[in-house]
């Protein structure tokens, strides 16, 4: 088993906030694994049955302090938008690497959601997790998920090697700026614009 890990802390992304997955969230989880809509830039969607382990063994991991997953609700005004996820792929967490992976309701997708959660779960996961890699996949020809990947600071890389999906993504720690809450402090800094 891996290493010990911070457990899932609370989040605030912009305008959304990232909750530890928890026991209430088995059915959000495996709802959002059975979409087709959902899961088309991941692979088909899974068969309800698959769904619910899936969901109840990212729990076990979840609640364990030497877990391999580490998993979120992203919210908006209360509401359920979708689920992040982290899945540990080395032996340890400090010093090791994880593969991202955010799946979102169709009505959430396109509005900043993914981009906000992205930064604040990689800035938990370099600055308090002490991974020191970040990897994503995503199907072929799948153009908005290439382009938030690098919207976060990602580079395209060769898929890993245990990856089912083709499109292959790499975060280091110093890789890139931390956009969306770089600007987001950068805004709150400068104060509201003069009129005129």
């Amino acid at each position: 088993m891996p290493t010990t890990a911070p457990f899932a802390p609370s989040l605030l992304a912009a305008s959304f906030s990232l909750r530890p997955f928890a026991d209430g969230d088995l059915l959000l989880y495996a709802a959002l694994f059975t979409d087709a809509g959902v899961m088309r830039a991941v692979g088909a969607p899974f068969a309800s049955d698959r769904a619910a382990r899936a969901a109840a063994s990212s729990l076990v991991h979840q609640q364990r302090a030497d877990g391999r997953f580490r998993h979120w609700i992203i919210e908006r005004n209360g509401d359920a938008l979708g689920l992040l996820g982290l899945a540990l792929r080395t032996p340890a967490w400090r010093g090791g690497s994880a593969e991202l992976g955010v799946l979102l309701w169709r009505q959430a997708q396109a509005r900043g959601a993914a981009t906000a959660a992205i930064t604040a779960v990689r800035r938990w996961a370099f600055e308090v997790a002490g991974l020191a890699a970040l990897t994503c996949h995503h199907a072929e020809g799948h153009a908005p998920a290439s382009a938030l990947m690098r919207r976060v600071g990602f580079r395209r890389c060769a898929p890993q090697p245990d990856a089912t999906l083709p499109c292959g993504w790499r975060c280091l720690p110093g890789d890139a700026p931390w956009p969306a809450l770089d600007a987001l402090a950068a805004l709150r800094q400068a104060g509201p614009a003069p009129l005129g």
